[in-house]
């Protein structure tokens, strides 16, 4: 998603410092004027405000917290934005270290996946100092259409957390209905024009029917491999909580029985293949690619 929020942020005229740990997946910002630094160091030594994207805890750690993490290279006034979904303990040991040089850390986890942030229209659950959030607000609503300040740092991502219990969810029911169109040969187009209608609608359903039902599973940005660390966050969430979960653990069965069946780059449309069905293949198909 950081590829998309950086068009964003290029088509408003803002210069942009970028830090990638594989240049090539930025070589189309590059080209409209992005300034590629091989360190994230050099890349916060030279900017105002540093937006993350990264895309796990041992990677967030490392970065701002290892031997030579950014936060130790903080400045006062500076503002340090992470839209990763990750632990909110970390979040708290980040903003610690972060302002004991004076700077300031937000944890924004987004959702809303890479099309959202090439359209602006991404939803970011903040956890932060006021201030802070009212500070950083206008480049967030560059590739944002809902800002919401959840309260102090990570409470974002505690509400990114339940955000992502109700995707997996959510995904798992999609799969399910979509297998029930295909057992009971409904037209696909017609099933998901009346679904989306009413009280079934969801985002999940929206995305997945029509791919699920025409065995499209080439990942689209959002691959069922990279939500399993999600759920093991949301299960330990819960038990920090003191919530017992009665679908979560089900719903990481799904997930990770189709990551064994080769689907962990699928798209979340290859999950029918864990409800076979007459009309479908079995479920080691593959993953939908030539």
């Amino acid at each position: 998603m950081g590829t998309g929020m950086i068009s964003r942020l290029q088509s408003h005229g803002h210069t942009v410092n970028v830090f990638a740990r594989n240049p090539q997946k930025i070589s189309e910002l590059l080209a409209g004027g992005a300034t590629f630094y091989p360190h994230p160091v050099q890349l916060v030594l030279d900017s105002d405000v540093v937006l993350g994207c990264l895309l796990d805890t041992a990677v967030i750690r490392e970065i701002y917290l290892g031997s030579d993490g950014i936060a130790q290279h903080a400045r006062e006034g500076q503002i340090f934005v992470e839209h990763a979904t990750f632990a909110p303990a970390l979040a708290q040991e980040i903003s610690e270290a972060l302002e004991a040089r004076g700077a300031h850390f937000i944890d924004a986890p987004v959702s809303g996946g890479p099309v959202g942030a090439a359209q602006g229209t991404l939803v970011t659950m903040l956890g932060g100092q006021a201030q802070t959030v009212q500070d950083i607000r206008p480049i967030l609503g560059m590739y944002c259409a809902r800002i919401k300040h959840v309260g102090a740092i990570g409470a974002g991502l505690r509400l990114k957390l339940i955000n992502q219990l109700l995707v997996s969810v959510h995904a798992v029911a999609a799969a399910e209905a979509s297998a029930l169109v295909l057992e009971n040969g409904i037209d696909p187009t017609i099933a998901h024009e009346a679904l989306m209608g009413g009280w079934a609608a969801s985002t999940m359903l929206d995305i997945q029917l029509p791919k699920a039902c025409a065995s499209e599973f080439e990942s689209d940005g959002a691959a069922i491999g990279g939500l399993i660390e999600v759920q093991n966050l949301v299960a330990d969430f819960c038990a920090e909580s003191n919530f017992s979960s009665r679908l979560l653990g089900p719903v990481k069965d799904v997930f990770a029985q189709a990551v064994a069946d080769g689907h962990e780059a699928s798209a979340l449309s290859a999950l029918v293949t864990q409800f076979p069905t007459a009309q479908q293949a079995p479920l080691n198909a593959g993953t939908g690619k030539e």
